[in-house]
Protein backbone atom coordinates (compact mmCIF):
# COMPACT_ATOMS: atom_id res chain seq x y z
CA UNK A 1 0.00 0.00 0.00
CA UNK A 2 0.78 3.61 -0.73
CA UNK A 3 0.37 6.27 2.39
CA UNK A 4 1.31 9.94 3.17
CA UNK A 5 2.84 10.51 6.12
CA UNK A 6 4.40 13.77 7.51
CA UNK A 7 8.03 13.55 9.10
CA UNK A 8 7.47 16.50 11.83
CA UNK A 9 6.03 19.69 11.07
CA UNK A 10 6.79 21.99 8.71
CA UNK A 11 6.18 22.54 4.57
CA UNK A 12 6.34 20.18 1.90
CA UNK A 13 10.02 18.76 3.32
CA UNK A 14 8.40 17.17 5.69
CA UNK A 15 5.74 15.25 3.54
CA UNK A 16 6.26 11.63 2.36
CA UNK A 17 4.69 8.92 0.02
CA UNK A 18 5.77 5.61 1.81
CA UNK A 19 5.21 2.08 0.88
CA UNK A 20 4.46 -0.35 3.10
CA UNK A 21 2.40 -3.93 3.88
CA UNK A 22 -1.29 -3.46 3.92
CA UNK A 23 -2.55 -3.23 8.07
CA UNK A 24 -4.82 -5.81 9.44
CA UNK A 25 -8.16 -4.39 10.68
CA UNK A 26 -8.85 -4.67 14.57
CA UNK A 27 -11.91 -6.82 15.61
CA UNK A 28 -14.61 -3.93 14.94
CA UNK A 29 -12.56 -2.24 12.37
CA UNK A 30 -12.93 -3.19 8.35
CA UNK A 31 -9.74 -2.27 5.54
CA UNK A 32 -10.74 -0.51 2.57
CA UNK A 33 -8.95 -0.03 -0.58
CA UNK A 34 -9.09 2.93 -1.48
CA UNK A 35 -8.20 4.54 -5.26
CA UNK A 36 -8.90 7.83 -4.82
CA UNK A 37 -8.55 10.41 -0.87
CA UNK A 38 -9.79 13.80 -0.40
CA UNK A 39 -7.30 16.11 1.37
CA UNK A 40 -8.60 18.53 3.02
CA UNK A 41 -7.27 21.74 4.89
CA UNK A 42 -7.30 20.74 7.65
CA UNK A 43 -4.25 17.93 6.44
CA UNK A 44 -2.39 21.05 5.55
CA UNK A 45 -2.47 22.62 8.77
CA UNK A 46 -1.88 19.17 10.36
CA UNK A 47 1.37 19.39 8.31
CA UNK A 48 2.19 23.18 9.62
CA UNK A 49 1.47 21.69 13.18
CA UNK A 50 -1.06 24.10 13.69
CA UNK A 51 -4.03 21.39 14.22
CA UNK A 52 -3.91 19.29 17.45
CA UNK A 53 -4.74 15.68 16.92
CA UNK A 54 -7.02 14.08 18.95
CA UNK A 55 -5.65 11.46 21.41
CA UNK A 56 -4.72 8.70 20.35
CA UNK A 57 -4.26 9.91 16.76
CA UNK A 58 -1.00 9.90 15.03
CA UNK A 59 0.02 13.42 14.24
CA UNK A 60 2.35 12.51 11.49
CA UNK A 61 -0.47 10.17 9.53
CA UNK A 62 -2.82 13.17 7.76
CA UNK A 63 -6.37 12.44 5.90
CA UNK A 64 -9.84 12.06 8.34
CA UNK A 65 -12.00 10.81 4.88
CA UNK A 66 -12.37 7.54 3.04
CA UNK A 67 -14.15 6.17 -0.29
CA UNK A 68 -13.53 3.09 -2.05
CA UNK A 69 -14.39 -0.59 -1.38
CA UNK A 70 -13.44 -3.20 1.93
CA UNK A 71 -11.22 -6.05 1.27
CA UNK A 72 -10.95 -7.57 4.92
CA UNK A 73 -12.99 -6.82 8.09
CA UNK A 74 -12.45 -7.61 11.62
CA UNK A 75 -13.68 -10.34 13.89
CA UNK A 76 -16.25 -8.41 15.01
CA UNK A 77 -17.42 -6.82 12.14
CA UNK A 78 -21.23 -7.61 11.65
CA UNK A 79 -22.52 -4.50 9.05
CA UNK A 80 -20.18 -5.18 6.06
CA UNK A 81 -18.45 -7.66 4.09
CA UNK A 82 -15.52 -7.89 1.73
CA UNK A 83 -16.57 -5.85 -1.68
CA UNK A 84 -18.94 -3.63 -0.10
CA UNK A 85 -18.86 0.00 -1.58
CA UNK A 86 -18.50 2.69 1.95
CA UNK A 87 -17.29 5.72 2.58
CA UNK A 88 -16.99 7.65 5.72
CA UNK A 89 -14.68 9.10 8.50
CA UNK A 90 -11.43 8.21 9.67
CA UNK A 91 -9.25 9.74 12.46
CA UNK A 92 -6.11 9.02 11.18
CA UNK A 93 -4.45 7.69 7.52
CA UNK A 94 -6.78 8.93 5.18
CA UNK A 95 -4.82 9.62 2.67
CA UNK A 96 -3.64 6.34 1.58
CA UNK A 97 -4.63 3.40 -0.48
CA UNK A 98 -5.84 0.96 2.05
CA UNK A 99 -7.68 2.43 5.09
CA UNK A 100 -8.36 1.16 8.40
CA UNK A 101 -12.48 2.59 9.41
CA UNK A 102 -14.40 1.87 12.46
CA UNK A 103 -17.40 -0.35 11.13
CA UNK A 104 -19.77 2.44 12.55
CA UNK A 105 -17.99 5.23 10.82
CA UNK A 106 -19.04 4.47 6.89
CA UNK A 107 -21.72 4.81 4.80
CA UNK A 108 -22.95 2.72 1.91
CA UNK A 109 -21.79 3.77 -1.28
CA UNK A 110 -24.95 4.23 -3.86
CA UNK A 111 -24.35 1.93 -7.22
CA UNK A 112 -24.38 5.41 -9.14
CA UNK A 113 -21.73 7.28 -7.20
CA UNK A 114 -17.87 6.97 -8.65
CA UNK A 115 -15.17 5.95 -7.02
CA UNK A 116 -13.82 9.25 -7.23
CA UNK A 117 -17.16 10.86 -6.17
CA UNK A 118 -17.18 8.99 -2.91
CA UNK A 119 -14.13 9.79 -1.85
CA UNK A 120 -15.19 13.43 -2.18
CA UNK A 121 -18.42 13.51 0.19
CA UNK A 122 -17.54 11.88 4.15
CA UNK A 123 -16.17 14.30 5.56
CA UNK A 124 -17.83 17.49 3.36
CA UNK A 125 -21.48 16.05 4.16
CA UNK A 126 -21.22 14.85 7.45
CA UNK A 127 -19.30 18.04 8.46
CA UNK A 128 -21.98 20.32 6.74
CA UNK A 129 -24.95 18.82 8.32
CA UNK A 130 -23.21 18.74 12.16
CA UNK A 131 -22.76 22.78 11.21
CA UNK A 132 -26.72 22.88 10.41
CA UNK A 133 -28.05 20.91 12.97
CA UNK A 134 -25.97 22.34 15.48
CA UNK A 135 -27.50 25.87 14.25
CA UNK A 136 -30.94 24.44 14.38
CA UNK A 137 -31.60 25.17 10.40
CA UNK A 138 -35.09 25.10 9.61
CA UNK A 139 -37.42 25.02 6.79
CA UNK A 140 -37.31 29.10 5.78
CA UNK A 141 -34.67 30.22 7.29
CA UNK A 142 -32.24 32.42 5.68
CA UNK A 143 -28.47 30.40 5.45
CA UNK A 144 -25.40 32.27 4.81
CA UNK A 145 -21.95 30.09 4.15
CA UNK A 146 -19.12 31.93 4.59
CA UNK A 147 -16.05 30.17 2.77
CA UNK A 148 -19.13 28.17 -0.22
CA UNK A 149 -16.41 27.46 -2.53
CA UNK A 150 -15.25 24.79 -0.67
CA UNK A 151 -16.34 21.27 -0.39
CA UNK A 152 -17.55 21.46 3.06
CA UNK A 153 -19.38 25.22 1.88
CA UNK A 154 -21.00 23.46 -1.04
CA UNK A 155 -22.19 20.41 0.67
CA UNK A 156 -23.75 22.99 3.29
CA UNK A 157 -25.01 25.11 0.77
CA UNK A 158 -26.65 22.12 -0.96
CA UNK A 159 -28.25 20.53 2.38
CA UNK A 160 -29.66 23.87 3.76
CA UNK A 161 -30.98 24.50 0.56
CA UNK A 162 -32.50 20.74 0.79
CA UNK A 163 -34.68 21.97 3.96
CA UNK A 164 -36.20 24.83 2.46
CA UNK A 165 -33.81 27.72 3.45
CA UNK A 166 -33.62 30.61 1.39
CA UNK A 167 -29.15 30.23 0.98
CA UNK A 168 -26.73 32.51 -0.05
CA UNK A 169 -23.04 32.22 -0.06
CA UNK A 170 -20.09 34.41 0.20
CA UNK A 171 -16.87 34.24 -1.96
CA UNK A 172 -13.93 36.92 -1.60
CA UNK A 173 -13.53 37.11 -5.80
CA UNK A 174 -15.79 37.65 -8.96
CA UNK A 175 -14.11 34.96 -10.94
CA UNK A 176 -15.17 32.26 -8.11
CA UNK A 177 -18.58 33.91 -7.85
CA UNK A 178 -19.29 33.41 -11.58
CA UNK A 179 -18.10 29.56 -11.30
CA UNK A 180 -19.88 28.94 -8.41
CA UNK A 181 -22.98 30.21 -10.23
CA UNK A 182 -22.85 28.06 -13.22
CA UNK A 183 -23.18 24.88 -10.36
CA UNK A 184 -26.74 26.56 -9.51
CA UNK A 185 -24.84 28.44 -6.33
CA UNK A 186 -26.47 32.04 -5.16
CA UNK A 187 -22.51 32.96 -4.19
CA UNK A 188 -21.71 36.77 -4.02
CA UNK A 189 -19.22 39.06 -2.65
CA UNK A 190 -19.57 40.56 1.08
CA UNK A 191 -20.85 44.09 0.03
CA UNK A 192 -23.51 42.22 -2.29
CA UNK A 193 -24.42 39.70 0.39
CA UNK A 194 -24.72 42.49 3.00
CA UNK A 195 -27.29 44.17 0.87
CA UNK A 196 -28.87 40.81 -0.44
CA UNK A 197 -30.19 40.04 3.16
CA UNK A 198 -31.41 43.32 4.38
CA UNK A 199 -35.08 42.51 2.86
CA UNK A 200 -34.88 39.27 5.26
CA UNK A 201 -33.53 41.22 8.26
CA UNK A 202 -30.21 39.11 7.75
CA UNK A 203 -28.96 35.27 8.25
CA UNK A 204 -30.56 33.44 10.49
CA UNK A 205 -28.29 30.73 10.27
CA UNK A 206 -24.58 31.95 9.58
CA UNK A 207 -22.14 28.71 8.47
CA UNK A 208 -18.37 30.17 8.67
CA UNK A 209 -15.81 27.68 7.21
CA UNK A 210 -13.32 30.84 7.46
CA UNK A 211 -12.66 31.94 10.86
CA UNK A 212 -10.29 34.50 12.43
CA UNK A 213 -11.70 38.11 12.10
CA UNK A 214 -14.60 37.10 9.75
CA UNK A 215 -16.47 36.34 12.92
CA UNK A 216 -17.13 39.87 13.41
CA UNK A 217 -18.41 40.95 10.54
CA UNK A 218 -20.74 37.00 10.55
CA UNK A 219 -22.04 39.07 13.33
CA UNK A 220 -22.71 42.62 11.38
CA UNK A 221 -25.05 40.19 8.66
CA UNK A 222 -26.84 38.22 11.83
CA UNK A 223 -30.51 38.43 12.02
CA UNK A 224 -31.79 39.22 15.73
CA UNK A 225 -31.92 35.63 17.77
CA UNK A 226 -29.56 34.40 14.81
CA UNK A 227 -26.88 31.59 14.98
CA UNK A 228 -23.44 31.11 13.64
CA UNK A 229 -21.48 27.96 13.75
CA UNK A 230 -17.99 28.21 13.53
CA UNK A 231 -16.31 25.42 11.73
CA UNK A 232 -12.58 26.44 10.46
CA UNK A 233 -9.63 27.85 11.55
CA UNK A 234 -8.25 28.99 8.18
CA UNK A 235 -8.17 32.47 8.47
CA UNK A 236 -7.16 32.38 12.34
CA UNK A 237 -7.80 30.61 15.49
CA UNK A 238 -8.67 34.36 16.97
CA UNK A 239 -11.73 36.62 16.93
CA UNK A 240 -12.57 39.38 18.32
CA UNK A 241 -16.14 39.18 18.93
CA UNK A 242 -18.05 43.03 19.94
CA UNK A 243 -19.93 41.72 22.70
CA UNK A 244 -22.34 44.80 22.53
CA UNK A 245 -23.45 43.47 19.17
CA UNK A 246 -23.71 39.58 20.41
CA UNK A 247 -25.96 40.61 22.64
CA UNK A 248 -28.07 43.35 21.60
CA UNK A 249 -28.66 40.57 18.71
CA UNK A 250 -29.20 38.23 21.03
CA UNK A 251 -26.90 35.86 18.76
CA UNK A 252 -25.50 32.69 19.66
CA UNK A 253 -22.23 31.38 18.77
CA UNK A 254 -21.15 28.32 18.42
CA UNK A 255 -18.40 25.98 17.34
CA UNK A 256 -17.99 22.19 16.08
CA UNK A 257 -15.60 20.16 15.39
CA UNK A 258 -15.80 16.16 14.30
CA UNK A 259 -12.37 14.57 14.74
CA UNK A 260 -12.27 14.48 18.34
CA UNK A 261 -15.19 13.16 19.29
CA UNK A 262 -16.05 9.26 20.56
CA UNK A 263 -16.68 6.44 18.62
CA UNK A 264 -20.46 6.29 19.79
CA UNK A 265 -21.20 10.14 19.16
CA UNK A 266 -19.73 10.10 15.84
CA UNK A 267 -21.45 6.58 15.19
CA UNK A 268 -24.66 8.55 16.05
CA UNK A 269 -24.30 11.43 13.85
CA UNK A 270 -23.26 8.96 10.62
CA UNK A 271 -26.65 7.11 11.11
CA UNK A 272 -28.72 10.79 11.56
CA UNK A 273 -26.80 11.87 8.23
CA UNK A 274 -27.69 8.24 6.41
CA UNK A 275 -31.22 9.42 7.24
CA UNK A 276 -31.38 12.59 6.44
CA UNK A 277 -28.78 13.19 3.62
CA UNK A 278 -28.58 9.50 2.30
CA UNK A 279 -31.83 10.38 -0.10
CA UNK A 280 -30.01 13.46 -1.57
CA UNK A 281 -26.66 11.18 -2.19
CA UNK A 282 -28.66 8.41 -3.82
CA UNK A 283 -30.92 10.68 -5.98
CA UNK A 284 -27.80 12.71 -7.45
CA UNK A 285 -28.70 15.74 -5.91
CA UNK A 286 -25.71 16.01 -3.46
CA UNK A 287 -22.32 16.04 -5.50
CA UNK A 288 -19.34 18.13 -5.21
CA UNK A 289 -17.19 19.34 -8.06
CA UNK A 290 -13.81 18.47 -7.80
CA UNK A 291 -11.18 21.54 -8.09
CA UNK A 292 -8.34 19.04 -9.43
CA UNK A 293 -6.86 15.59 -9.08
CA UNK A 294 -3.01 15.02 -8.29
CA UNK A 295 -1.14 11.73 -8.64
CA UNK A 296 -0.24 10.63 -4.76
CA UNK A 297 3.51 11.36 -6.00
CA UNK A 298 2.91 14.94 -6.12
CA UNK A 299 1.06 15.52 -2.96
CA UNK A 300 3.14 18.41 -1.93
CA UNK A 301 2.00 20.07 -5.00
CA UNK A 302 -1.76 18.85 -3.59
CA UNK A 303 -1.21 20.67 -0.60
CA UNK A 304 -0.26 24.03 -2.16
CA UNK A 305 -3.19 23.83 -4.73
CA UNK A 306 -5.22 23.50 -1.43
CA UNK A 307 -3.93 26.69 -0.01
CA UNK A 308 -4.81 28.81 -3.15
CA UNK A 309 -7.62 31.65 -3.16
CA UNK A 310 -11.00 31.04 -5.42
CA UNK A 311 -10.79 27.37 -5.71
CA UNK A 312 -14.19 25.59 -6.23
CA UNK A 313 -14.69 21.57 -4.98
CA UNK A 314 -12.31 19.07 -3.78
CA UNK A 315 -8.53 18.69 -4.36
CA UNK A 316 -8.31 14.61 -4.46
CA UNK A 317 -5.37 12.28 -4.78
CA UNK A 318 -4.85 9.12 -6.75
CA UNK A 319 -3.22 6.01 -6.20
CA UNK A 320 -1.87 3.26 -8.33
CA UNK A 321 -3.20 0.13 -8.41
CA UNK A 322 -2.33 -2.42 -5.55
Amino acid sequence: MQRVRFDGFGGNDVVRLESLEDPRPGDEQVLIAAPYAGVNPLDVLQRNGQYPVPHGASPELPGVEVGGTIVAIGGRVTRWRPGDRVMGLVTEGGLASRVLAHQDHLLAVPDDVSDLAAATLPEAVITAFDALWRGRTRTKDVVLVRGVNGGVGIASYRIAESMGAMTFGIVRSSNTKQILRTYGITACLEDECSDALVEFGGASVIVDLVGGEYIDDDLRLLAPGGRIVAVSIAAGAHAKVPLDLLMSKRADLMGTVLRPRSISEKAKLIMEVERSVGPLIRSGALTLPVEQVFPAGRVADAFDHLQLPGKVGKVVLEFSAG
